[in-house]
């Protein structure tokens, strides 16, 4: 086969059109009103789309520092029952009160690789780049100004050191950023350390769970609930979910998980597709932590905290007209909106782990999937 053409959106479709076999018409499902100009510099060889349903949960009562009110969520998913559960999750936590959440820290982190030929030489370098940590921040900062560089330190592996740079990123996600930023940083110590390195490589740590590498926001959401309100609701006890979630804390982390929740990367994902974020960062934004215990006899304090969230209210997806439409409807596009918008992801995905831990207590969940997630194939 022929490689595929950069240029000629024409010939493009055409070659679509030709692997759909038998089958060409079913190239019309993804047509779009996008233009190539508006996607350029988020995908090549550009060809369409493919639409994803969105749902609307909520409304969701938020009492953050930036997110304060109601909102009606998004959500972008295929997996039926979603929606639905974290709407009645919403339901419970606004019939209590609503809820609480809090941004505790905001950061990103990007590591160069520097190898050297002896342990003399990778010491050395190590502490050069200790002794010259204002310049080497300064250096990693030129070129943008939503970057921020606030820490420098290094690892040692035989005979290579990983260089890392904390950075502030504003509102922005800043993957591309702070990859510029490393380069730059690793440049400089190329250039001046005195150093002879055999290699200097980015450390491809991106994308995958490292709990020593956590980085983005990092968000707790916090609700009391009713016992009364639960049971209405939900059908379940109080004290069967403080159990439920005892027990299955015990047995993830048992198996080694770092992801102590049922299912946050659902709702996280749902979201993610929704706000035009980066799809594939959920592989860390999955690891939270989900909580609860008694209060009293009929309250039930359930928190979940995500130590790694990485998002952003501009840049990457975020320009396109779906997305902006998303994020306007919880006033989060454009600048100054990051943290509001980590604050709202926060709260929704708490609402789902409450109903989804309310629905195995209740044994309902497997009926509700059956009756709402089912999607049976035609014959």
């Amino acid at each position: 086969m022929a490689p595929i053409e950069h240029n000629g959106f024409a010939r493009r479709r055409k070659l679509l059109e030709q692997q759909l076999g038998e089958r060409p018409e079913l190239g019309e499902s993804v047509r779009t009103y996008l233009t190539e100009e508006q996607v350029q510099g988020n995908i090549e060889n550009f060809v369409g789309a493919v639409p994803v349903p969105v749902g609307l949960c909520g409304p969701v009562d938020v009492r953050g520092e930036h997110a304060k009110g109601s909102f009606v969520v998004p959500m972008a998913t295929l997996e039926g029952t979603l929606v639905a559960s974290y709407s009645r999750g919403a339901k419970v936590v606004n019939l209590c009160g609503g809820c609480e959440v809090s941004v505790y820290g905001d950061d990103f982190l990007r590591a160069a690789m520097l190898s050297t030929g002896s342990l003399t030489e990778a010491a050395l370098l190590a502490a050069w780049c200790g002794r010259n940590a204002s310049r080497i921040r300064a250096a990693a900062e030129t070129g943008s100004n939503h970057l921020g560089a606030v820490e420098v330190s290094f690892d040692r592996m035989g005979a290579s050191v990983l260089l890392t740079i904390r950075f502030t990123t504003d509102d922005a996600m800043g993957s591309n950023m702070a990859s510029k930023g490393i380069a730059q940083a690793a440049d400089l110590v190329v250039a001046e350390s005195g150093s002879v390195l055999r290699h200097v490589v980015p450390y491809p740590e991106d994308k995958k769970s490292i709990p020593g590498r956590r980085k983005g926001k990092r968000v707790v959401a916090r609700a009391v609930l009713r016992r009364d309100v639960v049971e209405s609701v939900t059908r379940a006890d109080i004290g069967q979910i403080t159990a439920y979630v005892s027990d299955y804390k015990n047995f993830l982390a048992l198996h080694g998980s770092h992801a102590l929740n049922i299912h946050t990367a659902n709702g996280i994902a749902a979201m993610f597709q929704a706000f035009g974020q980066d799809m594939a960062y959920l592989a860390e934004c999955s690891q939270a932590v989900v909580d609860c215990r008694l209060v009293t006899t009929d309250e039930l304090e359930v928190t979940v905290t995500i130590p790694t969230l990485v998002i952003g209210s501009v840049g990457g997806g975020t320009g396109l007209p779906a997305y902006q439409a998303m994020l306007s409807m919880v006033g989060c596009a454009g600048s100054g909106k990051a943290r509001k918008l980590a604050e709202i992801i926060g709260a929704t995905t708490l609402a789902g782990e409450i109903n989804c831990a309310a629905a195995q207590c209740a044994h309902e969940f497997v009926t509700a999937h059956e009756k709402l997630g089912k999607n049976r194939p035609l014959p």
